[in-house]
């Protein structure tokens, strides 16, 4: 006996179309739908110390809006968790907590909320899609401080995006938003982690509402991009012996602000999969300390970063950065006059620098102590005789890997180049790209290329790269184009062989 679903159905064709596939798309559509998560809602519980807090207890949620119908399933990844209260929250985790999603509602908010969100030792909070937050104040409202705090190896693990949305409601310049995701003061350094692996998303439903965002947590990852646009983010350290790791998919905004607490230097590591571009500050309010960033892309053929960074840090010092490694995809780096960092190492194959503007534009400098080259490329922007990226080393520049691991990428515009090496009868020559200190291993290195028809070699000096571009000769072009000629014959002989 056939048990297909597809016999429960008559076969039937209009013009030779069979439409027994039809019915059951929309068996599929039907069960799909059935099966989309249903919406339960939390209590309205204002208590640091009542069982009423717990979110991983089913028996604080309910299946309506007005709370009148007790939920008595499981939670788990068929709910939306839904929060509303009208101006404070005391939510607590004591173990794993699973939900679809989970959405937060304070519709007028005005008193500090230390527990917003508090997660015991060990406990988890696993959502497969969206964490969504919206604060509405009242008029009168000032300072508000909305806190998620964590314990001992706490979790909070979002499948989707996390979603901030903030409205002033009239408020006027009294009326500031601080989120703060930070470790208890009894907890472990570096055990908590707040992972996002979609985009960090803040809305400001009245312009000029810049949210400050303070995170205080050993790990705080987003795989997608983060735009800090309209934010105030305070780095504070986990401990005052170690910085927080932060991983990012990408930076952007042309506005942002970045604020470091005092203690050892946190990293700041870029996993692009897409081009991502971001205008900020860096600086300090305590002690001196600095932001080490890491180019590590998870596409390394289009992870990219551009981070410009401008002086005058908002209510602080500006900073400078610690090291800066270049492992994979491309990272644009652009520092204000007084910047500089501590060490650069191009280290990966597939990675590629380059000094920006810190403002607009494509022209910069990057200033550092030291740096090394291992393998990858530095990729250098050409506008004219005076216009052209520079990378300052007030130490030495090591050679530690092979040249056939290095290389250049020159980007100009061919045209300009042709007339700036005919104003120089033949040869265009630039004497100081890239600059460090006598006795750099780097001294000795030369490479040679051709961009856009214009042959360059690059040779490194003993202070100094000097980059010469030339037009080759009709000759010497006829007898590189011979050569492609004479490769791309032996290779069909040998396909046909």
């Amino acid at each position: 006996m056939n048990t297909s679903i597809f016999s429960r159905f008559q076969t039937r064709s209009h013009g030779g179309i069979t439409l027994r596939a039809s019915a059951f798309a929309a068996i599929l559509c039907a069960a799909l739908h059935a099966h989309a998560a249903q919406d339960i809602y939390f209590n309205e519980n204002t208590s640091v110390s009542s069982p009423n807090r717990y979110l991983n207890e089913s028996s604080n949620w309910y299946t309506d809006a007005g709370r009148t119908q007790q939920f008595e399933g499981t939670l788990s990844s068929d709910y939306n968790g839904i929060i509303n209260t009208e101006s404070k929250i005391s939510a607590s985790c004591a173990s794993e907590l699973s939900l679809n999603s989970l959405t937060y509602n304070i519709a007028a908010a005005k008193d500090y909320n230390n527990y917003f969100a508090s997660l015991a030792d060990n406990a988890s909070i696993t959502l497969a899609e969206d964490f969504n937050v919206n604060i509405t104040f009242t008029p009168e409202t000032g300072w508000n401080i909305q806190t998620i705090r964590m314990f001992h190896n706490g979790r909070i693990t979002v499948g989707g995006d996390f979603n901030l949305t903030f409205d002033k409601n009239g408020s006027g310049s009294n009326g500031f938003l601080e989120f703060v995701i930070r470790n208890d003061s009894a907890s472990a350094a570096l055990t908590n982690r707040f992972q996002v692996a979609g985009d960090f998303n803040y809305t400001a439903v009245e312009s000029g509402s810049r949210l400050r965002f303070v995170t205080g947590i050993g790990q705080f990852f987003v795989g997608g991009a983060m735009d800090i646009g309209n934010i105030l983010w305070t780095i504070n350290n986990p401990s005052s012996s170690e910085g927080a790791n932060i991983s990012l998919g990408g930076l952007t905004g042309t506005s942002g602000m970045i604020s470091l607490g005092t203690g050892m230097a946190s990293t700041m590591t870029f996993t692009n999969s897409a081009q991502r571009e971001a205008k900020t500050t860096i600086g300090y309010t305590g002690d001196e300390t600095t932001l080490n960033v890491t180019m590590r892309a998870s596409d390394a053929k289009n992870g990219y970063q551009i981070l410009r960074i401008s002086s005058g840090a908002y209510g602080a010092t500006d900073a400078n950065l610690g090291d800066v490694i270049i492992d994979t995809g491309r990272l644009d780096l652009g520092m204000h006059s007084g910047m500089k960092g501590n060490y650069l190492s191009i280290a990966g194959v597939d990675g590629v620098f380059s000094a920006t503007a810190s403002d607009s534009g494509n022209i910069g400098a990057a200033t550092f102590e030291n740096g090394e080259w291992y393998a990858g490329k530095i990729a250098i922007d050409i506008e004219g005789e005076l216009a052209y990226d520079k990378i300052v080393f007030n130490g030495r520049f090591e050679k530690t890997g092979s040249d056939r691991d290095m290389g250049f990428e020159f980007a100009f515009d061919a045209y300009t180049m042709r007339e700036l090496i005919s104003a120089g009868r033949g040869e265009f020559i630039l004497e100081d790209v890239i600059t460090y200190e006598t006795g750099s291993s780097m001294a000795g290195t030369v490479f040679e290329g051709n961009t856009s028809g214009i042959q360059w070699e690059a040779v490194f000096g003993d202070t100094s790269l000097s980059v010469s571009f030339t037009v080759p000769e009709p000759a010497a072009v006829a007898a590189v184009l011979g050569a492609i000629s004479l490769a791309f014959a032996a290779l069909r002989r040998g396909k046909r062989a």
